[in-house]
């Protein structure tokens, strides 16, 4: 056979089958591209439950994807997953957990205002006793004194403890311009001999 004939052989046999798979391919383990790889970063997913607005996934967003809207007595920690590079720096960075990378990479939406957009989690904010001020999540301020209890001196706990009930729902602010007033100390448990 003649180099020109193999050469149109070749080109022929190419439009004799498909060349595309049917979208979507299904999960048929026969079919060498309807599988979805393992590990792959798709659509990512937040647990309400398990967040507590503590703005980590915000700092670590390298796409500018991630917003933190704090609107009166509601944190809404937002994902916009247009701007989503789906690089799971959230994921990685997320110290309770809630954040994880679906195996769903499609999704048809239209306009930018769509709900669907969005990746939304509402929170409710703690109001100062003091200036009324809402300052951080309720959820936010359980959850780090439970792993500051966690990892707590045994010794100083007590004291501490104490102390943090006096300081309980004040914020920053309020907490600096009362110091005196609480009677508390910061560096106090640094003065008890650890044995």
């Amino acid at each position: 056979m003649s180099v020109p004939a193999k050469i149109l052989k070749q080109v022929l046999s190419r439009y004799s089958s498909p060349m595309t798979l049917k979208y979507p391919s299904g999960v048929d383990p026969s079919k060498k591209y309807s599988q979805i790889p393992e590990g792959l970063r798709g659509v990512p997913e937040r647990d309400a439950e398990k967040c507590v607005g503590c703005r980590a996934c915000f700092m670590v967003c390298s796409g500018r994807a991630t917003r933190i809207i704090d609107l009166g007595d509601k944190r809404t920690v937002s994902i916009f997953l247009f701007r989503c590079t789906y690089c799971a720096h959230c994921q990685e960075s997320c110290p309770e957990e809630a954040l994880k990378m679906t195996s769903k990479f499609e999704f048809t939406i239209g306009e930018r205002e769509d709900k669907g957009a969005y990746v939304d989690t509402d929170l409710e904010m703690l109001r100062c006793k003091s200036c009324n001020t809402a300052f951080l999540p309720k959820k936010m301020e359980k959850r780090v004194f439970e792993r500051l209890q966690e990892k707590m001196n045994p010794l100083v706990k007590e004291v501490v403890l104490s102390d943090y009930k006096k300081l309980e729902g004040y914020c920053p602010e309020c907490r600096r311009a009362r110091s005196t007033n609480f009677d508390t100390h910061t560096k106090k448990w640094l003065w008890l001999e650890v044995k």
